[in-house]
């Protein structure tokens, strides 16, 4: 005879194995970017230290999800069917993480899109949406009293295939939003300058790929594996928007010395987001170059006379 336990819990507990992995990353991201980053706008540097508190807090109560049910009732089938209050709250915290690295991104569309009211506040729709259905998600966590009544409602089914597909259209529409700005800000004057917008383009794209794809498969395995929680395993690893979303704003925002450094910074302009433009590349400004200068004149006296004079020069005006 299989051990329920197996069948119903071990997809979950590798799951959440790979959960505290990523937590780890998390940690050492959020120590790079103060350590990098000290001069980063208060509110930033805030929201980078509440996702971790955030984070730390999911993973707490991941594990004491698993504890309850594989230690404290070791052998209690019937436990084995209910829903530990931990799970309600490892939901509702990653629905708040989420919220916060979405709204970091949203942001960005706003900035980049030259303030496209129409497409922000879309992508502000579906992101609140994804809010609802997971408050949804967590309400009927505490309403219904095990794993088989919680399935068998349809409406756990639409809270929890709508809040993840919501997840999932909200990290295409940014990626593919920030690609396709990022495109229009490629400048021809300089070939280099294309190099680092595709690099900045390679960073969107695989985030947004990798978490919309987690969220599908999370419905797919919802769907499919009734007698297994490893579909909320999946969600709890979304829980981690560090892998790599936020790695997200963490990776994205420490990525930015390796991007400028990238094969020769010298020759890179700076690209800038502000609140009154789009998205424009500046040209750095040009070296100073200091040329010493030294004349020596010979008589026929054998006297020599010595001049010496110092010029600065702007980049380019030494040829």
């Amino acid at each position: 005879m299989e051990n329920p336990a197996q069948s119903f819990f071990g997809g979950m507990l590798i799951e959440i194995f790979i959960a505290c992995i990523l937590y780890g990353i998390t940690t050492l991201q959020t120590f790079i970017y103060f350590q990098k980053y000290q001069n980063d706008v208060p509110s930033l540097k805030f929201m980078v230290a509440a996702i971790w508190i955030l984070e730390t807090a999911h993973t707490a109560f991941c594990m004491q999800v698993v504890y309850a049910y594989l230690v404290s009732n070791f052998g209690e089938f019937e436990y084995f069917l209910s829903i530990n209050w931990g799970v309600g709250v490892t939901v509702i915290t990653e629905v708040v993480i989420s919220t916060l690295v979405q709204a970091f991104y949203v942001r960005r569309v706003w900035i980049m899109s030259n303030k496209a009211k129409l497409l922000t506040a879309f992508i502000a729709f579906v992101t609140v949406c994804r809010i609802g259905f997971g408050i949804g998600s967590t309400i009927l966590s505490y309403h219904f009293a095990n794993w088989l009544s919680f399935r068998a409602h349809k409406s756990s089914l639409v809270t929890v295939s709508g809040g993840l597909g919501a997840a999932a259209l909200v990290d295409v529409l940014v990626a593919l939003t920030l690609s396709f700005y990022l495109t229009r800000g490629r400048t021809s004057w300089q070939k280099t300058s294309n190099s680092r917008i595709n690099l900045i383009m390679l960073y969107a794209v695989n985030s947004g790929a990798i978490t919309a794809s987690a969220s599908v498969l999370s419905v797919i395995l919802y769907a499919t594996q009734t007698d297994s929680l490893v579909f909320l395993g999946l969600v709890e690893i979304q829980g981690k928007r560090a892998f790599p979303y936020a790695l997200g704003p963490r990776v994205g925002l420490n990525a930015r010395s390796h991007i400028r450094n990238k094969n020769n910074a010298a020759q890179y302009p700076s690209f800038e987001f502000s609140n009154n433009s789009a998205f424009r590349a500046v040209a750095p400004p040009a070296p100073k170059v200091e040329v010493f200068q030294q004349t020596i004149v010979t008589n026929d006296m054998g006297e020599q006379e010595n001049d010496f004079s110092m010029k600065n020069l702007k980049g380019g005006e030494l040829v």
